[in-house]
């Protein structure tokens, strides 16, 4: 059976969203990447790894890209309770709509996302 592998979110600056994503996820940096973020040190066109040491979410690439489109360059549908939901809009998000079953935001750069309260 196919499973997802990875998703890669393409982003003007990995700065701002790897570590936002990372806090989104609950992924974490993989080490190497850390440093790199920390030193500001990402060679041109080079991703950003959040990594399950676990091994069982899927990986998540923060991708430099030169050319995106506006919006929808990925979609994720997260769960969170009410503290990670509010540590998400502290650190950039923005509500865009609610609906019945999930709510809808914007990363810092535009990109939709859902958190939902449970896992559909």
């Amino acid at each position: 059976m196919p499973y997802i592998s990875s998703v890669v979110i393409h982003c003007r600056d990995p700065y701002l969203m790897a570590p936002f994503w990372s806090l989104v996820t609950g992924l974490p940096v993989v080490d190497e990447d850390a440093v790199k973020l920390a030193e500001r040190g990402l060679a041109e066109g080079e991703s950003v790894l959040l990594h399950d040491p676990s091994g069982t979410e899927p990986d998540v690439w923060i991708a430099q890209a030169v050319d995106l489109l506006p919006v929808g360059r990925i979609h994720l549908d997260i769960v969170a309770d009410d503290e990670e939901r509010a540590a998400i809009l502290a650190a950039g998000a923005t509500l865009l709509r609610e609906q019945e079953d999930l709510t809808v935001y914007a990363d810092p750069e535009g990109n939709e996302f859902c958190l939902l309260r449970e896992r559909h």
